[in-house]
C-alpha cells in the first residue's frame, strides 16, 4: 500500500511540478494566458533567420522534410494498478495509446512559397531521468527575399510514461516552473538548428 501511495505522489509531482512560478522565457517566445491568474501557456515561437546562400523554395521542401518527422508515438500508464487484499500481490495494469503519424506536410503553396510542416519529437530526459516528453508542432515556413520565416506553432506536449495516473495525453505547455518548457523549447531549438544547418 505504502509502495501506491508513494507511486502516486510522484507521479503528480511529476505531472504537475512543484510550483506555478512563472519562468524566464527567450525574447523569441509567445505566450497566451491559461485564464487562471498570471499563468500563461507558449504560443508560439519564432526562429526566422537569413540563409548564407541563395536557396530555393525545393531546397526548403527537402530540408522541411528531412529535419521534421511526424512518426506515430506510443503514450502509456499503469493507472488501475492494484496490490491484492489478500494475496498481497501487485497486479500492474499496463494502459497505452497509439497516436498515429502522418504526412509532415500539412499545407504547401508553391506559388507565394509557404509551407506548414506537421511533427513531434522527444525531449531530452527530465526530473533525474523518470521523465521523457514527446513535443507536438506545426513549423510554419516562408521564404521571401532569401529570408526564412520558422514559426512554430500548435506547441503542445505528452508525457511518455505517467506511471499510476492516468495519460491524458497533449496538453498545452506552461510556462511555469515544474512545467517542463525549457527542454520543450530545447527540442523546438534544436529542430530550427537542424533546418538552418539543411539550408545553409
Amino acid at each position: 500500500m505504502k509502495k501506491t501511495i508513494l507511486g502516486s505522489l510522484v507521479s503528480t509531482f511529476i505531472l504537475t511540478g512543484c510550483s506555478m512560478s512563472p519562468i524566464t522565457l527567450p525574447s523569441n517566445v509567445s505566450t497566451v494566458p491559461t485564464g487562471m491568474g498570471q499563468s500563461t501557456y507558449i504560443d508560439h515561437v519564432n526562429y526566422s533567420f537569413i540563409p548564407s546562400k541563395i536557396v530555393s523554395f525545393d531546397n526548403v521542401k527537402a530540408c522541411a522534410v528531412t529535419v521534421f518527422t511526424n512518426d506515430g508515438v506510443m503514450l502509456m500508464d499503469n493507472a488501475g494498478s492494484f496490490f491484492g487484499a489478500y494475496t498481497g500481490n501487485y497486479y500492474q495494469k499496463q494502459n497505452s495509446q497509439y497516436i498515429n503519424g502522418g504526412n509532415v506536410f500539412k499545407y504547401v503553396d508553391d506559388k507565394n512559397n509557404i509551407l506548414i510542416a506537421t511533427g513531434n519529437k522527444k525531449t531530452r530526459p527530465q526530473q533525474a531521468g523518470l521523465v521523457t516528453d514527446i513535443v507536438k508542432y506545426d513549423a510554419k515556413v516562408v521564404l521571401k527575399n532569401n529570408q526564412i520565416e520558422l514559426i512554430f506553432q500548435n506547441i503542445g506536449a505528452a508525457q511518455e510514461s505517467t506511471g499510476s495516473i492516468k495519460n491524458s495525453g497533449f496538453r498545452q505547455i506552461g510556462t511555469w516552473s515544474g512545467a517542463r518548457a525549457p527542454a520543450a523549447l530545447d527540442t523546438l531549438q534544436m529542430l530550427s538548428n537542424g533546418f538552418k544547418d539543411c539550408l545553409n
